[in-house]
């Protein structure tokens, strides 16, 4: 008889392509995982963009979100998200905002789906060391009060390192009754970022209650928090704290990565090694029948864990940035690790199965 995990993941379709549509950026953030700076020299031309964005839509997805670099400096970003829009696919713009009151009135009238812009510090001070920019802090504040007048979905994304842990409840008191969506992920040491910031997995345990306590403490309208795919899956304590129900990484699944020069990943986290193709190449539908047959092999403590087949070794994304297959950023990992096996209610497979069903109807049981 077919798993649960499996008879779900048969159901799962297409759902968003990430497209960095350049690599130039207008800000020089310490957190980078693409070096992000100077424009690639051979980034896909507007037709090239153009017919892509059809190619995207006849493969079944939903949805593309345009990031870089940072999507406002690109001379035709207007053009290209337009076409998104014609074709009926779901707007999403990830931004910096450094420049984005001089786009304000092109984003309104594309009615894009939702904006998101990094807000790194709740103060000046570590926001705009973050950021490289001078000046990064004020103008992103302002940029999310132009996006609530204007009435534009708006979320804010930060990415957490040991520079900014202690930042989190400043943001937190920033975002709070403003019906702003707030997504909290890990800075991982990819691209520009040095493996001493990256947080201890006794911090990312931290982060993760912090988010945990925060959906309990406060209604979705008040405070809509959640954490990215890399924070973990089936705790003994933690309920999911995103995707849910977790049946495993969506990069390639449900999620596309596509480089700013026509590349495609699975996810645009994952290394060099990962591209499976070039459009210029191949047609994207040829690519991703490709990705979708490769199957990732997890690798040291997820081999002997009791949720392998359900977890699927987490976030490949994280897993392979940080190197870390056996002793993993996984809750479950940590938590076997802090406490001895006589301090759990439960053992053996009973308790994959309760961890499994809190996780899937969080929901109902958290909040």
């Amino acid at each position: 008889m077919p798993s649960l995990t499996s008879l779900i993941s048969k159901m799962i379709k297409p759902s968003c392509a990430v497209w960095e549509i350049t690599l130039k950026c207008n800000s020089n953030c310490i957190h980078c995982g693409s070096k992000a700076g100077k424009v690639r020299h051979d980034e896909l031309s507007t037709e090239e963009s153009l017919n892509l964005v059809r190619d995207i839509r006849d493969c079944g997805y939903k949805g593309i979100a345009l990031m870089g670099g940072e999507p406002l400096v690109r001379d035709d970003w207007y053009e290209i998200a337009r076409e998104i829009k014609k074709n009926k696919l779901d707007l999403s713009i990830v931004t910096n905002g450094l420049n984005l009151i001089d786009n304000l009135q092109k984003l309104k009238s594309l009615k894009a789906d939702c904006v998101s812009l990094s807000l790194d510090g709740g103060t000046a001070k570590v926001h705009d060391y973050l950021r490289g920019i001078s000046g990064a802090f004020e103008k992103t504040l302002n940029a999310i009060n132009r996006l609530k007048e204007e009435k534009l979905p708006v979320s804010v994304i930060t990415t957490v390192s040991k520079t900014n842990l202690n930042e989190l409840d400043k943001i937190k008191k920033l975002l709070l009754d403003r019906e702003i969506a707030w997504q909290i992920q890990i800075a991982l040491p990819i691209g520009r970022f040095p493996r001493e910031l990256t947080i201890s997995r006794e911090e990312f345990y931290t982060v993760a209650l912090f988010i945990a306590i925060n959906v309990k403490k406060y209604s979705y309208k008040r405070l809509p928090v959640i954490g990215a795919h890399c924070f973990g899956h089936f705790s003994r304590f933690i309920p999911n704290l995103g995707l849910d129900p977790w049946i495993g990484c969506q990069a390639g699944i449900s999620v596309l990565g596509i480089q700013s020069n026509g590349n495609i990943k699975g996810c645009l986290t994952l290394p060099d090694e990962f591209i499976e193709g070039n459009i210029r190449t191949q047609r994207l539908k040829t690519i991703l029948e490709k990705l979708r047959l490769k199957q990732i092999q997890v690798k040291g403590y997820c081999t002997d864990c009791d949720l392998t087949n359900s977890c699927r070794g987490g976030c490949l994304g994280t897993a392979y940035a940080l190197k870390e297959f056996e002793e993993p950023y996984c809750l479950r990992a940590i938590e076997n690790k802090m406490f001895s096996s006589k301090q759990f209610p439960m053992k053996g497979k009973l308790d994959s199965t309760i961890s499994s069903l809190r996780n899937m109807f969080h929901t109902l049981i958290f909040k």
